[in-house]
């Protein structure tokens, strides 16, 4: 699969090299490519970087890995990417005073997809902190990651990723479903199993 990242920081950075690792195509990208050498060192011989729209004119899926408030400037710079998968990963956080605040009621992933009609969003990776991404994934008992969207087929192409990453993926349902995963949703920042997260689900839905 070939996999363009943009915002390639702690989740970007980490996924994207577990995606490298497990043989995907991995370009990273950020608004400062010259500063990736490393990241791609790191990722082995499967990765690349460069600007962000070259990222996401190669790539089949995109995961967009910023900080919300340049959601609008990262896709952007993006380009035209009608008929693409993103996977979007942010959460709806600003900075105020140096310190990130929930923006309330708002869902990061029902604003991007109404900007991106054409473009499939799948909801994944913003419900785990970096570190567990890091050190705990490919567990014996791997974590539950959750995941929702409107395409069938651009989920089914998500939930392998997730599992090539080394996590289990746990489908709860189409995007508007989201508010769950979101801060301030029941499955945000809950490091689950699979079983656990099995039990839960359906009673959200």
């Amino acid at each position: 699969m070939k996999i363009g990242v943009v915002g390639s920081g702690g989740i970007g950075g980490t996924i994207g090299t577990l995606w490298a690792k497990a043989g995907h195509e991995v370009f990273f990208s950020s608004r400062n490519p010259e500063k990736l050498t490393d990241l791609v060192a790191t990722a082995g011989a499967n990765a690349r970087a460069g600007t962000i729209a070259e990222a996401a004119a190669f790539a089949d899926v995109i995961f967009l890995a910023v900080y919300y408030w340049t959601t609008d400037e990262a896709i952007a710079a993006c380009g035209n990417i009608d008929g693409k998968i993103l996977i979007d990963a942010t959460n709806p956080y600003l900075l105020e005073n140096g310190k990130p605040q929930r923006v309330p009621d708002i869902s990061a992933a029902l604003e991007l997809a109404a900007k991106v009609p054409q473009v499939h969003v799948v909801k994944a990776y913003n419900t785990l902190p970096t570190a567990t991404f890091a050190n705990e994934a490919h567990r014996r008992d791997p974590y539950a990651l959750f995941y929702c969207g409107d395409d069938t087929a651009a989920k089914a192409t998500v939930a392998q990723l997730i599992m090539d990453s080394g996590f289990t993926g746990v489908d709860i349902g189409d995007l508007i479903q989201v508010i769950h995963q979101e801060p301030g949703g029941v499955l945000y920042n809950h490091p689950m199993s699979v079983a656990e997260a099995q039990k839960l689900v359906p009673s959200l839905v």
